[in-house]
């Protein structure tokens, strides 16, 4: 949680928008045991699970980007390379917060085929100032033993083969601070 830069007495509310399944509802509660915790997601049967799952330590609410209550702190982690109105929706969820978290594959090439949007650094130019960090995601496309294999192994075969080596997927977090 150190991309988020707060403090771990940190007391405010913190949203996941599009919080899929909610697996990281039990990183947010034990880097902020004080935050008060929200997510958000569309999927009724992955409300349904979170709540199963994690109603304990957050409250979870049906519905997209509308339903999304005033908070402190906004995370939506790969969610945005899905929408096709991306930038209306980060414009929204900038006015329900004071720091708005957008974490996204970085200059993803080829796209995957569910993600319709490639960022990079200037992604965002018209939403006024944010900071930005690119990182290494080892929770995203490969990892374990597909990693070995897809990108490191065949690495050593790819040159011979006239392909380009491949590296290992990297996320972009856009930092928006509206104070």
């Amino acid at each position: 949680m150190g991309q988020l830069d707060l403090p771990k007495n940190f007391e405010g509310t913190i949203c996941d928008f599009g919080c899929g399944l909610g697996d990281a509802f039990p990183i947010y509660h034990a880097a902020f045991p004080n935050a008060k915790l929200v997510g958000v997601d569309f999927s009724r049967s992955a409300i349904e699970k979170c709540r199963q799952r994690y109603g304990q330590i957050a409250d979870f609410i049906l519905g997209d980007q509308a339903v999304v209550p005033k908070v402190d702190i906004i995370i939506s982690s790969a969610v945005f390379e899905h929408l096709t109105d991306d930038i209306t929706h980060a414009k929204y969820l900038q006015g329900k917060c004071r720091q708005l978290f957008i974490a996204v594959p970085y200059k993803e090439k080829p796209l995957d085929y569910e993600h319709v949007n490639r960022y990079d650094e200037h992604y965002f130019k018209g939403l006024g100032r944010y900071r930005w960090v690119v990182y290494d995601c080892p929770g995203w496309s490969e990892y374990g033993f597909r990693l070995v294999w897809q990108v490191y192994l065949k690495n050593l075969i790819r040159p011979f083969c006239s392909r380009r080596i491949k590296s290992r997927n990297m996320f972009i977090l856009f930092h928006f601070n509206q104070y």
